[in-house]
């Protein structure tokens, strides 16, 4: 079965040095026919256009689902994708995701989300309740999943992972344009599972997640605004739970907030006059969220076939090990392969027992770093025993099939 044609649809506000990032990991997925659509505000919009492969939608209003929908109204590929400005997708991402649409019943597929350690699972498989609260699905292995309705709960997929076939998204009139920010993918894929559409994850399918600051927290995930999150929880509530729920659903929404806000108090991210001027817009946006009236879905664009470009390229993958000798050198290396167009991975483990981190570097190229004795997987213990060898076939076979579709070789 041929691959599908694909647009990655990226609405960006407020972070241009975010969206720069994010599209330049986006210039070297490595998947035959795909667009990008960038929705943006002024400034990001200005970054996009530097990038000859983005299509960019001018568009300043704060409203995620708006950005979406208008990104869905544009999109000429079959499936659309989305990603936010802060995250980054591992090269085979949208050939992971493509392979979920094989089977026609799947409506909508997505991945595994990493948090900024670039090696922690921010999201995974889940599935929600008519609360609107995820509950995760623990060890789905390496395999395609098809995730199924449990208790009353049905599958849901994360916004800055997923794709659905734009045929679908249509159907159910695109994205609620009442969730501004906030459970709007939640309410999508939620529909879609409710009429019947499977859900497919793919574990290998894989982007990092920076979680950029925003006007609704600050860059350590301190919240700042949380009227519009409390917003969007009333308007799911609405839509989603029964009648005789929904005052045990707010009491229990307004209960996590409440409590979520008190933590970062007591550790010293929020002052306490700030936190309880929060906790009473948690009360004033759910109010205002229940009166929001029901809007018109988009007048949906007709697509015009064939539209999506083919990309060949000749980029190679590259994996480059720094030793303490020449540091500098490899460093530079990995810079001119990046320039060149290829897709770069550096290594540079030191003999301490420092945590491993992964990040994509600003040069482009995928680094990393940690102690050859310490942690690499969360769950390993704190110090142990290894060589730079075992360590680096381990690093190996963990990304395999993920930083590229071949495995990974050391190159000098």
């Amino acid at each position: 079965m041929s691959e599908p044609a694909i647009s990655v649809i990226i609405a960006s506000r407020g972070r241009p040095d975010w969206l720069r990032r994010c599209l330049r990991a986006v210039s070297q997925l490595d998947y035959p026919r795909f667009e990008t659509l960038v929705v943006a505000c002024p400034a990001g919009a200005q970054v996009a256009r530097g990038f000859d492969f983005a299509r960019v939608i001018d568009l300043d209003i704060a409203n995620i689902s708006a950005a979406r929908n208008a990104g869905v109204n544009a999109a000429q590929g079959e499936v659309v994708a989305f990603l936010d400005d802060d995250a980054v997708p591992e090269p085979t991402w949208l050939a992971h995701l493509a392979e979920g649409f094989n089977d026609p019943a799947v409506a909508q597929v997505g991945g595994t989300t990493l948090g900024r350690n670039g090696i922690s699972v921010q999201h995974a498989a889940a599935l929600v309740d008519p609360f609107g609260q995820s509950h995760a699905i623990a060890d789905t292995g390496d395999g395609p999943v098809v995730l199924s309705p449990q208790d009353g709960r049905l599958p849901r997929l994360h916004g800055t992972n997923m794709a659905l076939r734009r045929s679908v998204v249509v159907a159910q009139g695109g994205f609620d344009e009442r969730f501004a920010f906030y459970l709007d993918e939640t309410d999508l894929t939620y529909r879609v599972s409710r009429d019947g559409g499977q859900t497919v994850f793919m574990p290998k399918a894989v982007v990092h997640h920076a979680s950029g600051p925003s006007r609704f927290r600050a860059s350590d995930r301190t919240p700042r605004d949380v009227f519009e999150i409390a917003a969007s929880a009333a308007v799911f509530h609405g839509k989603h739970c029964p009648p005789q729920d929904q005052d045990a659903a707010r009491a229990a929404f307004l209960t996590d907030r409440r409590a979520w806000l008190l933590r970062h108090m007591q550790n010293g991210s929020l002052p306490p006059d700030r936190a309880f001027l929060l906790i009473r817009d948690l009360a004033k946006g759910y109010d205002t969220g229940r009166t929001r009236a029901p809007i018109a879905p988009p007048d949906w664009q007709e697509q015009v076939p064939n539209r999506v470009p083919d990309r060949a390229s000749e980029a190679r993958d590259h994996c480059l090990v720094v030793s303490r000798r020449d540091a500098k050198a490899t460093y530079a290396k990995a810079k001119t392969l990046t320039d060149q167009g290829h897709r770069v991975t550096v290594i540079d483990y030191q003999r301490t027992t420092q945590y491993h981190r992964v990040c994509y570097t600003e040069q482009g190229f995928w680094l990393h770093t940690g102690g050859l004795y310490g942690r690499e997987l969360r769950q390993e213990p704190l110090v142990r025993a290894s060589n730079l060898q075992a360590r680096l076939r381990e690093t190996l076979n963990r990304i395999g099939g993920i930083r590229s579709k071949n495995p990974l070789i050391l190159v000098d």
